[in-house]
C-alpha cells in the first residue's frame, strides 16, 4: 500500500543570521547600556521573573538613531518572510508597531505568551552567551487536545520546541504563535530586542 505524511497548517518560523552583526551588536550594546541607566525596569505585573524590560516604558526603540540599522534589517527580513507567507505587503506595507529591550539574568525566563493584534513578531539577539536559553515555541493546539502517551517525541507529535539562539540571529514568526523562554542557567546576560509588525 502506498502512503505518505502531509504536514498541514505548519507553524512557520524564519531564522536569519545578520551579516555584520558584530559591529551592529557593538553599537547596539553601547546604546542599550545607556538605556538601562536611564529607563527604569517597566516589567508588567503579570510577569513572574524579574527580567529587565522596556516593554511598558520605552517600546519605540526602533525610532532611535542608534537602532536605524537594526530597523532596516528587521523590515528587510520581514518582507522576505511576508513573501514566503504570501502576505500582500506591496499593497499593505509592513510597519514596526513597537520594539523593546529584554535582559535575562541568571534564573530569568519568560512565561508562555503570544502577541495579540499584530501580524509578525520577532526577536533579535544582541547578546547570547553559550548555554543561554533559546526561544521556546508552543503548539497553538497543545492546550486544547488530550495528550496521549508517546514512545518518543519528534517533530510530528511535540507540543513545544526550543530553538537555540546565537548572537546576530533574527527570529520571525506569526504573532499568534505562543512562545516562552526557560529560566537561564548562565550568569552571563542574554539580551534580546523584541518587536511587533503590523500591516
Amino acid at each position: 500500500m502506498e502512503r505518505h505524511i502531509e504536514r498541514i497548517f505548519p507553524s512557520v518560523v524564519q531564522i536569519s543570521m545578520v551579516e555584520g552583526s558584530q559591529r551592529l551588536n557593538r553599537d547596539l550594546l553601547r546604546k542599550i547600556h545607556q538605556i538601562r541607566t536611564e529607563v527604569p525596569n517597566s516589567r508588567p505585573n503579570s510577569w513572574i521573573f524579574p527580567v529587565y524590560t522596556t516593554l511598558d516604558g520605552a517600546d519605540q526603540l526602533h525610532q532611535l538613531p542608534e537602532f536605524a540599522g537594526l530597523q532596516q534589517v528587521i523590515l528587510r527580513e520581514a518582507r522576505s518572510f511576508a513573501d514566503a507567507l504570501r502576505l500582500s505587503h506591496a499593497d499593505h506595507p509592513l510597519r514596526i508597531t513597537d520594539c523593546w529591550l529584554n535582559v535575562y539574568g541568571l534564573k530569568d525566563g519568560q512565561e508562555i505568551h503570544q502577541h495579540a493584534n499584530n501580524v509578525i513578531s520577532g526577536s533579535y539577539y544582541a547578546k547570547a552567551p553559550p548555554g543561554c536559553s533559546g526561544i521556546m515555541f508552543h503548539s497553538p493546539v497543545a492546550d486544547t487536545m488530550l495528550v496521549p502517551p508517546y514512545s518518543e517525541i519528534n517533530d510530528l507529535n511535540s507540543s513545544a520546541v526550543e530553538l537555540p539562539v546565537r548572537e546576530g540571529m533574527l527570529v520571525l514568526f506569526r504573532s499568534w504563535l505562543k512562545h516562552s523562554v526557560r529560566p537561564s542557567t548562565t550568569t552571563e546576560e542574554r539580551i534580546s530586542i523584541s518587536f511587533n509588525i503590523s500591516m
